[in-house]
């Protein structure tokens, strides 16, 4: 019997995906793990994977389809079997959007003619290549695009180094230290079609009258609405503690000794082993508020916010709570240098019950984060600095950083948020707890 394969909620926030390409065509044998095709979601290029085995016998949404999660996109079955399946989708690229809209320039500054442009721009914010036709599309992971888009870099006629021919960063970096750069000028933006405007990592920036425009990118409505949606919704409540971290930094260098099982090990993999035992002793930060509800997992998965040049993912440490810190450290690192390269898989994405937002060696001592969505509380980890402590009535100097607990005010209140980061603040002080 024919199996429908159906658009799949790639992370927490998606509600719809545009199928950017397709690996497989109909006829071809598919296993179990194959990757059928490319979509384009709020946060990034994922591929969707099979989970059954058989021939791909209809492709029901053609390449550039925006399709809602839960609708039929191919129907995997035995070779010769009869589907009953509709059409496929005309897609939204078919005909492309082509305005003619100029850059205003100030008055004081000289004018430019633009000039004149054969085709569209593409899903990756490149003009189309001389050398492809209109159907293909270059394949380059979303850094590398952005560095070619800041550097004038023309991408079009390069043999990627990544998986597949992909473009990463360091083919970018090579055309840019030889001096390659897109015969467009910087002042004229190319006209874009519609699933460009929308999917683009770096919308379209104009000038009109001294003042720059930058539409948001697909990944960046998605964050203002969510975090608009948050603010409004989520009555928030902070509350502060104050962590000695000289302790966590001596042995965090004892154990970085270790390169089998610590390699790479920061502050952040300490405090996600921290935070998961903290949230096993106190589920309710780990639960959210739904339908006049509290809802409490049984699992703790802990998201670790990441940044990317245009926006925020964030990849989940699945079991945060029972993970040895060696296994945080080897699942964190590869999560994270998925997310940064632009291929994070579907499943990095998903499940979060808690997030963690490390603003890292930026020199900030307090801030607040906002909870995600879906979630009932966040951490903003401010960084670590130099400060006089009193220790045995001696006024020494220390490490200390600061740690802000952003909770949903409907479902956890201020005694509660004051114990979890009491709690906290043992095991950080003492690291020797983190092995328990």
């Amino acid at each position: 019997m024919p199996t429908e394969i159906k658009m799949p909620q790639l992370s927490d926030t998606m509600d719809q995906g545009t199928i950017l390409r397709w690996f497989k065509k109909e006829g071809d044998k598919i296993s179990r793990g194959d990757a059928l095709a490319e979509v384009a979601t709020d946060k990034a290029d994922l591929e969707v994977e099979s989970f059954f085995e058989g021939t791909l016998l209809k492709i029901n949404s053609a390449e550039g389809t925006s399709v809602k999660v839960g609708e039929v996109i191919a129907v995997i079955g035995q070779a010769g079997e009869v589907v009953s399946a509709p059409s496929v989708s005309a897609p939204v690229t078919a005909t492309p959007v082509t305005t003619t809209a100029p850059v205003a320039v100030p008055a004081a500054a000289p004018t430019m003619a633009a000039p004149q442009v054969a085709s569209p721009t593409y899903l990756n914010g490149s003009s189309a290549p001389t050398n492809k036709t209109s159907s293909e599309r270059i394949k380059i992971s979303p850094l590398a695009k952005n560095i070619a888009k800041d550097h004038g870099v023309d991408v079009s006629s390069v043999s990627g180094s990544g998986e597949g021919g992909r473009i990463v960063r360091k083919d970018v970096e090579k055309l840019i230290s030889n001096g390659s750069s897109s015969t467009t000028p910087s002042s004229y933006i190319a006209p874009v079609n519609t699933v460009a405007q929308k999917s683009a990592e770096v919308a379209s920036i104009t000038l009109t009258g001294g003042f720059k425009t930058e539409q948001l990118s697909k990944m960046r409505e998605t964050i203002a609405s969510r975090m608009v949606e948050s603010v409004t919704t989520s009555p928030h409540f902070y509350a502060t503690a104050k962590i000695e971290v000289d302790s966590l930094l001596k042995i965090r260098e004892v154990l970085k000794a270790d390169t089998n099982k610590y390699e790479g090990i920061t502050v952040t993999h300490m405090i996600t082993k921290a935070v998961g035992l903290s949230l096993r002793k106190f589920p309710r930060i780990n639960s959210k508020y739904d339908n006049r509800q509290i809802v409490e997992p049984q699992d703790v998965n802990i998201g670790i916010i990441t940044a990317l040049p245009d926006g925020l993912l964030i990849p989940v440490v699945k079991g945060a709570d029972i993970l040895s810190l060696s296994d945080i450290v080897s699942e964190t690192r590869t999560m994270i240098q998925r997310a940064r390269a632009g291929k994070p898989k579907a499943d990095d994405l998903q499940g979060g019950t808690f997030s963690i937002s490390n603003i890292g060696k930026a020199e900030v001592e307090h801030f607040t984060a906002i909870i995600n969505p879906g979630q009932g509380a966040i951490l903003a980890v401010s960084s670590i600095q130099d400060e006089a402590i009193v220790k045995n009535a001696q006024v020494v100097a220390g490490k200390v950083m600061r740690v802000t607990l952003s909770v949903d005010h409907r479902i956890i209140d201020g005694v509660m948020a004051g114990e979890f980061l009491t709690y906290l603040k043992s095991l950080l002080e003492e690291p020797v707890l983190l092995f328990a």
